[in-house]
């Protein structure tokens, strides 16, 4: 139900394709003294088995799967888990990194699925994903004394618009640009 279920989450972020097993080694126990069978975390020895394209065979995730691609199937696994665990709270630390345009788009709308039952905090470089969120948050450094001190600050509306538009389009900001974060804010309210 596990792979079914990872599937269906992997459909909806533009990853129509996809083929998912998880696969259990066996394990010996005809030697009950053989130490080297229980490890730390347990006995068993677990894969996910992926493919991304059709006609291509199942491989191991962690060798075939692009940045994009890993980030995708990290947040359709934290999507399954919030339909079956209760958490309070989920992290995204750029969940996003390796996707941008409507893939992006698919992400934020996963997240937001999401954050209908689970409290969710997303740090994000992606316009699409930042736009769609309840509040905005500009985290950044300074030099106070010698020593560098992290900060983080509620964006108002319209300090909200900037940082989405400086996200767009680079250090200058642009009539454009700051239209183009406008209509991504208010796209994303409508989902909301």
């Amino acid at each position: 139900s596990i792979e079914k279920e990872i599937i269906k989450e992997c459909k909806d972020l533009d990853l129509d394709n996809v083929e998912f097993k998880i696969i259990f080694d066996d394990v010996t126990f005809s030697d009950s003294k053989n130490h080297s069978i229980f490890k730390d975390n347990g006995i068993d020895n677990v894969n996910f088995m992926i493919s991304f394209n059709k006609g291509e065979p199942l491989k191991a995730l962690y060798k075939v799967a692009s940045g994009g691609e890993m980030s995708r199937i990290m947040l359709a696994f934290k999507s399954y888990l919030s339909k079956t665990a209760n958490n309070s709270l989920m992290v995204f630390d750029e969940i996003d990194t390796g996707v941008s345009g409507a893939t992006a788009k698919k992400i934020a709308l996963k997240m937001h699925e999401i954050s209908l039952n689970t409290q969710i905090l997303c740090i994000t470089h992606l316009p699409q994903v930042a736009s769609i969120g309840d509040y905005h948050k500009h985290i950044y450094k300074v030099l106070d004394n010698g020593r560098t001190e992290t900060k983080i600050k509620d964006l108002s509306y319209d300090e909200r618009v900037e940082e989405i538009a400086l996200m767009l389009s680079g250090d200058k900001l642009s009539l454009y640009a700051l239209e183009h974060a406008k209509s991504l804010l208010k796209i994303g309210r409508a989902h909301v």
